[in-house]
C-alpha cells in the first residue's frame, strides 16, 4: 500500500500545488510531510509557476480579494483578450481602502482609517495594528517590510507630510505599539511604493527644485529603518508624469512611465538592484501610444508583466465612467486589447501575489 511517506517529493508538490491556496491550511493539519513541505519558502513561491497562473490581490466593493488569473491563449482576439479568473480568497471582516503586498504579507487599510490588518492568505493568519489615536489620518501612507538579520521580523512603516512637517514612525509587533523615527529628509515620497526583498522602493523628488532634479527612486530600509541613497530611474521624469512601480514575483522591480505630453509609453525591469548601492535597468517594452488614441491619456493605477510573454496588463481608467478601472494589455507589437476578468470595471488591481509561509509575530 503507498503511503504519502512512500512518495517521491516531485509527486508530493505536483499534488499540494493543485490544492487552492485557500484548503492549503486544512490540507497541512492532516499530513505532517505537507506540513513541512508548506514552510519551504523555496516552495511556496513556486506555488503560482506551477499551475501557469498569476496571482493577484484586487479589491472589489472595499473587499481584497485574491485571485487567480490565467493569462494563456492571449492572442485569440485582437480586441478582447481571453483569460480565465476565478477566486482564492477574501478578508471579509472590513471594508478595505488599500493594500500593499510584502512576501506573501497584505498590509490592509480600512476604509474608515480605523485600523490597519496584516493577512497570510495562505495560512490564513492576520493581526490587527491600532493607531496611536482615534483615528489614522487620510494623509497617512504606509509601508510593510521585514528584518533580514532577525528572522524576517515583519514591519509597518507609517509616514505623514503636511507642509514642511514630516512624521515617520514604525510599528513593533512585539510591544504592539509605534515608536518615532529619528529620520530627517529633504524630499518627498509622493508615489506608492512596493516591496522588494523585504525592502520597500518609492519614486521620490526633491523638496524643492523638482523639475530641474527630476524623480528618483529611494529605498526604505526596514533592517536598518533608515532610508538609502538615491537611487536614479532609467529616464527624466517630473510630478505631471506617469512614473508607476511594480514588481515581478518579488525578484525585480519594474517602473511604468509615460510623459505627460508625449506618446510613447516605456516600461523598464532592473536587471540589478541593491537598496544601499546602485541599480541598473532594461528596457522591457515601448509602445506609441499615438496609434491608440483613446487609450492610457491619464496615469494608470497600477499594472503587472509578464516576462515571458513579454506583455503588460495595465489598469487604465474608463473613458466612459471616469470612475472605475479597466484592464488593457500591451506588448511587443504594441497594443492587443482589453483583458477580459468578468465585470472588471468593478475590479481594482493592487499588486501581484506571491504565497509564502511567513509567520506574523
Amino acid at each position: 500500500m503507498t503511503t504519502m511517506s512512500n512518495l517521491s517529493r516531485d509527486l508530493v508538490e505536483e499534488i499540494h500545488s493543485r490544492v487552492p491556496i485557500t484548503s492549503q491550511r486544512a490540507v497541512r493539519s492532516t499530513c505532517k510531510r505537507w506540513n513541512v513541505l508548506s514552510k519551504d519558502q523555496n516552495y511556496t513561491k513556486d506555488l503560482g509557476p506551477a499551475s501557469k497562473e498569476i496571482m493577484l490581490i484586487m479589491i472589489r466593493g472595499c473587499r481584497a480579494h485574491l485571485m487567480s488569473v490565467n493569462l494563456h491563449g492571449v492572442h485569440n482576439h485582437r480586441y478582447l483578450v481571453d483569460t480565465s479568473i476565478k477566486e482564492l480568497g477574501k478578508l471579509n471582516q472590513v471594508e478595505i481602502l488599500e493594500v500593499l503586498h510584502c512576501d506573501g504579507l497584505l498590509l490592509c487599510v480600512t476604509k474608515d482609517y480605523s485600523r490597519l490588518v496584516v493577512w497570510n492568505p495562505y495560512s490564513g493568519q492576520n493581526r490587527w495594528i491600532q493607531p496611536k489615536s482615534n483615528n489614522f489620518h487620510t494623509l497617512d501612507r504606509f509601508a510593510i517590510g521585514y528584518d533580514i538579520n532577525n528572522n524576517h521580523k515583519v514591519k509597518v512603516l507609517r509616514f505623514y507630510y503636511w507642509s514642511d512637517y514630516v512624521e515617520y514612525e514604525i510599528f513593533d509587533f512585539k510591544s504592539n505599539s509605534w515608536r518615532v523615527l529619528d529620520v530627517t529628509t529633504d524630499w518627498k515620497l509622493h508615489r506608492r511604493g512596493v516591496s522588494l526583498k523585504g525592502n520597500t522602493y518609492f519614486i521620490a523628488h526633491e523638496r524643492f527644485k523638482v523639475d530641474q532634479q527630476g524623480e528618483f527612486l529611494r529605498c526604505f530600509d526596514f533592517t536598518r529603518e533608515r532610508f538609502g541613497p538615491r537611487l536614479p530611474l532609467p529616464f527624466h521624469s517630473c510630478l505631471d508624469d506617469s512614473v508607476i512601480l511594480s514588481t515581478l514575483r518579488e525578484e525585480k522591480l519594474a517602473v511604468l512611465f509615460k510623459k505627460c505630453d508625449g506618446c510613447d509609453m516605456e516600461i523598464w525591469i532592473t536587471t540589478r538592484i541593491d537598496a544601499n548601492t546602485t541599480v541598473s535597468w532594461r528596457n522591457f517594452l515601448k509602445v506609441d501610444m499615438q496609434l491608440y488614441p483613446e487609450r492610457f491619456r491619464s496615469p494608470c493605477r497600477s499594472f503587472l508583466v509578464e516576462e515571458k510573454k513579454k506583455v503588460a496588463v495595465i489598469f487604465d481608467i474608463d473613458r466612459k465612467t471616469w470612475t472605475n478601472y479597466k484592464p488593457y494589455m500591451v506588448g511587443e507589437d504594441g497594443y492587443q486589447g482589453e483583458v477580459d476578468l468578468r465585470d472588471s470595471e468593478l475590479w481594482m488591481l493592487m499588486c501581484s501575489y506571491v504565497p509564502s509561509s511567513v509567520k506574523i509575530q
